[in-house]
């Protein structure tokens, strides 16, 4: 995955990158009605050639590390909620199942996101998304 980004400190063989988080709208605000303001994100990595601060630089992330990130995004919180929806199914004699597992459901999508944060602190922690700095742009 290749993004963008603006080197904005150097220290020693250390370059803190800001990369702008696409927005869902693909960066064209202005044709989005969200009128979203996307953070940039900032992280630091190994510099591997001659940057000064102000360049802006091609970042490329590993494919399969992008991918973990996507499936527990998007998989953790589907098969959680597609088990809890079979669960209550299953074990509720009541008239009122399907309200129930409905209900179950969307907690359930709540109790994925506190499970998703605690992962993200880990992974930040791990430092497992490794960027490497490309060409100057």
């Amino acid at each position: 995955m290749d993004q963008v980004g603006r080197i904005e400190k150097i220290e020693g063989t250390k370059a803190t990158v800001s990369v702008k988080r696409v927005s869902a709208c693909g960066e064209n605000c202005k044709g989005c009605s969200s009128a979203c303001k996307q953070p940039s994100v900032i992280f630091e990595t190994e510099m591997n050639g001659d940057y000064e601060v102000g360049d802006y630089v091609e970042i490329t992330t590993e494919n399969e590390v992008v991918f973990k990130q996507i499936f527990m995004l998007y998989g953790i919180p589907f098969l959680i909620m597609m088990a809890t929806i079979v669960i209550v199914q299953l074990l509720s004699h009541s008239p009122d199942k399907d309200i129930i597992s409905a209900i179950a459901s969307v907690a359930s999508l709540v109790v994925s996101f506190f499970i998703l944060k605690a992962y993200d602190k880990t992974e930040m922690k791990k430092n497992t998304l490794k960027f490497t700095l490309g060409r100057k742009l």
